[in-house]
């Protein structure tokens, strides 16, 4: 299940329209996880795109401008509530350099294989406990970052 989630973010985000609307490198740093969905709208605004993951899980898709190498960024609600995942598209190979800068700022790592990793370490801002998976896939990073209780029940 879990990797065809991945692989699923993956497809959904390297295939969104390219839309007016467009989210900002600031705004997206002020969204965090268990965020109502109200408050990520409020920040965000409306997204470019919307997708349903199955299993209750939807994803807003945004356009990232002016933060290359980011170019998507995808906000993960279960049951249409609160934030439980963001996810962060990157054009190019950066899984490990991703990795290890996460391990500087005080993630552990949980698991490596090739071009995919998983750590636990907690949101700079809020401090809720997080699992981050990094995964790299025809060309490009996706980090998808988790509330640590959803990870735990839902996706592992």
């Amino acid at each position: 299940m879990k990797k065809a989630l991945y692989l699923f973010l993956l497809f959904v985000f390297g295939a969104a329209a390219t839309g007016a609307l467009a989210a900002d490198i600031i705004s997206l740093d002020r969204v965090s996880v268990l965020m109502p969905k109200s408050k990520v709208l409020s920040i965000l605004g409306p997204p470019d795109e919307t997708a349903q993951l199955g299993g209750g899980l939807n994803v807003d898709i945004y356009r990232v401008v002016n933060a290359m190498p980011l170019v998507r960024s995808g906000c993960i609600y279960y049951d249409k509530g609160s934030l439980v995942g963001q996810s962060f598209v990157f054009q190019g190979k950066m899984a490990g350099k991703t990795a290890e800068r996460l391990r500087e700022i005080g993630f552990s790592l949980l698991d490596e294989k090739t071009g995919s990793f998983r750590l636990a370490g907690r949101d700079d801002d809020t401090g809720q406990p997080l699992i981050a998976v990094i995964d790299e896939n025809e060309g490009l990073t996706t980090v998808t970052t988790f509330e640590k209780g959803f990870y735990e029940q839902w996706v592992k």
